[in-house]
């Protein structure tokens, strides 16, 4: 598929655990790009060993996050290790659609561009979402190595260093499969919890009732109603409440720290309690028989 004369094209992953996504993963681009990058964050399971038997093409980087780090520093480690002149940052859960590839082989050999969006075809419970703002996602992630970093903590930052005009929008669709259940997507929204908490914290003002109760609920409103969340069935449903209650989570946390009551507090209101009453202790006689 790949024109010898074209740019090198390179992808680079950050992965955890993929023993089950990592094959098919591979096996979607090693015919057609020049470079696999894998920045591993310490997989205790098959991942590396099924990496290992794709070959020299595919480079696998142990490095562990170590405090303070977030997934964009290890896509960023990525970048450093990959010699690739493009770069298509990936997750190991998302395919190439035979119409993306055939648009990225293409825009990388126009030298007016600097980088590419793209859209995401994703799935939830393994089903395609239509509505729900599942198609929302449209950021740069195909682009010149030298021109592009990653900020923030869980959902990364796309920093490019090219002009708007320099950006060009692909039409083909990259697919993102997610999680392979529901219970996993309850557990990944615990791991960003902390990031939402934080964007709740930015507001700068105290977490009301109002906000506890009436956040989530727009935020449902917004998913289920505004961005047609109901043309996806029950999957539908569930995705716009799932978003709900992470909402509800995140400013729950951030009233519970504005208000936070010290656990030795708790102990001295009940020793003032005991002070403030009288209470006579009688040790019962072992020897003695209990009253009729």
């Amino acid at each position: 598929m790949k024109d010898m004369e074209c740019p090198s094209l390179g992808v680079v992953s950050i992965s955890y655990n993929e023993e089950r996504d990592i094959g098919g993963f591979l096996e979607n681009l090693a015919s057609w790009v020049d470079e696999i990058v894998i920045v591993d964050d310490g997989s205790t399971d098959r991942t590396e060993k099924i990496v290992q038997a794709y070959g020299d093409k595919v480079k696998f980087l142990r490095s562990p996050r170590v405090e303070g780090e977030y997934f964009s520093h290890q896509r960023n480690k990525g970048i450093d290790v990959a010699t690739s002149d493009w770069l298509l940052h990936m997750d190991i859960d998302e395919r190439v659609s035979p119409e993306l590839a055939r648009e990225v082989l293409e825009g990388i050999t126009d030298a007016g561009k600097d980088g590419y969006r793209y859209r995401r075809l994703n799935y939830f419970m393994h089903r395609p979402m239509k509505g729900g703002g599942w198609r929302d996602w449209n950021l740069v992630h195909l682009a010149r190595r030298d021109k592009f970093r990653f900020g923030g903590m869980f959902h990364e930052s796309c920093l490019i260093d090219a002009p708007a005009e320099r950006i060009g929008q692909l039409k083909g669709l990259m697919i993102h499969f997610n999680e392979d259940n529901f219970e996993k997507r309850i557990r990944k929204s615990a791991t960003y919890l902390e990031e939402v908490t934080k964007g709740v914290e930015g507001r700068g003002r105290p977490v009301r009732w109002i906000d506890v109760a009436g956040r989530p609920f727009a935020e449902f409103i917004r998913k289920y109603v505004v961005k047609r969340g109901f043309l996806d069935g029950t999957p539908g449903f569930i995705s716009a409440i799932h978003s709900a209650t992470a909402i509800f989570r995140a400013n729950a946390v951030v009233w519970d720290r504005q208000n936070a009551i010290a656990r030795e507090q708790l102990d001295k209101d009940l020793n003032e309690m005991w002070a403030d009453t009288s209470v006579s202790t009688v040790a019962s006689d072992p020897q003695k028989p209990a009253a009729e």
